[in-house]
């Protein structure tokens, strides 16, 4: 089978909020990081591939939603599958924006290489299969460090962090995610 599953979370496309946060670490501009994420996006995902965003893909006023519709989302490859995230709630009902994706989610349990995958915006404490090798993967967190929400996120193995700050601003495997997570669960609190 050549397509592939990806998973990322919290593109924030023009949120001024995430990059004041976060990003301006990492890029001198809303402007950039925008272009920079459907750049690394386009690179990894194929026409083909499904790609489930875990959430808060883009943040802007609902009178410019088709025009920056347009220019992020409307601009990346692959199959796109929305999981409802905080920031995608007042746009539900705008046909403009629900067209944009294959299915909208507020959840979504799939087998991934033979895993089950639990997808969901927000860390939760259980789900389907924990117990027996089942993954969680979620966004929401960002690349927070602190709280306890972290610490118990960081006894949880199978409970992955799909945002694009712990995930070199990219869409990533399963497999990818698992690495990247435990790179970021070695790092201190």
């Amino acid at each position: 089978m050549s397509e592939k599953i990806f998973y990322t979370s919290d593109y924030h496309f023009f949120h001024d909020v995430s990059f004041k946060r976060s990003r301006h670490a990492y890029f001198d501009s809303i402007e950039t990081v925008n272009k920079e994420i459907i750049y690394r996006h386009n690179q990894k995902v194929k026409p083909d591939d499904h790609i489930f965003i875990l959430g808060d893909i883009l943040v802007c006023d609902e009178v410019e939603l088709e025009d920056k519709l347009w220019e992020t989302v409307d601009q990346l490859k692959g199959h796109l599958h929305l999981i409802v995230g905080n920031h995608d709630y007042k746009y539900l009902d705008n046909e403009s924006f629900t067209r944009r994706f294959e299915t909208i989610n507020e959840a979504k349990l799939l087998k991934d290489q033979g895993k089950w995958v639990q997808l969901f915006h927000y860390p939760i404490l259980r789900w389907y299969r924990k117990n027996k090798g089942a993954y969680h993967i979620y966004g929401h967190l960002h690349d927070e460090q602190k709280g306890k929400e972290v610490a118990w996120l960081k006894q949880e193995d199978f409970a992955l962090n799909a945002c694009v700050e712990v995930n070199d601003f990219e869409p990533c495997t399963l497999q990818e995610l698992i690495v990247n997570n435990c790179r970021l669960k070695e790092m201190k609190i």
